[in-house]
């Protein structure tokens, strides 16, 4: 009887676990092509490219502001005093000094504002992802756009259509 048990005992684990590893779904998805796909996407490059360019302006009309002073600096060298030198270069210097520092605090800017931008629009594709992979019974969705070693099989389910579908794209 132990013996029977036993047996049944085994069959019923080998066929429990045959059942759960076809059950599994794995998919795989192109992250960046979604996300590049998506109007929002679009959107925030060009309200990134925007402030891009008001902030280049800025800079460029800083340079030539310095640009102009150098030269009149330059020129005038021989005619000014010693003390008035100084104090030209040393206002050519912090001007200098206020372009450089300008221009890293502009590109902080930038990348704040770029991750303020596009977080929203990657965690509603993120959440299009999870709702298709809950709706369609996937385990896991491996990214394909990050460069990574998976090899998938001819049988491996790109969700990347369902996902677009999701989000109305």
């Amino acid at each position: 009887m132990k013996t029977i048990t036993k047996i049944t005992l085994a069959v019923l684990l080998v066929c429990g676990v045959s059942f759960n590893s076809q059950a599994q779904k794995f998919g795989h998805i192109n992250f960046e092509e979604l996300i590049a796909a998506m109007p929002e996407k679009a959107e925030a490059q060009k309200t990134l490219e925007k402030e891009y360019n008001e902030m280049k302006d800025i800079i460029e009309s800083m340079s030539v502001e310095f640009n102009k002073k150098y030269l009149a600096a330059q020129q005038s060298k021989d005619t000014l005093s010693k003390a008035s030198l100084s104090l030209l270069e040393q206002e050519l210097q912090d001007m200098q000094t206020r372009i450089m520092q300008y221009q890293q605090n502009a590109e902080a800017q930038l990348n704040q504002r770029q991750t303020e931008l596009l977080e929203p629009i990657m965690t509603k594709a993120e959440n299009a992802i999870k709702t298709v992979a809950n709706r369609e019974g996937f385990l896991y969705i491996f990214d394909t756009s990050t460069g990574s070693s998976i090899i998938a099989s001819d049988k491996a389910t790109d969700i990347t259509p369902l996902v677009k579908k999701e989000l109305g794209l």
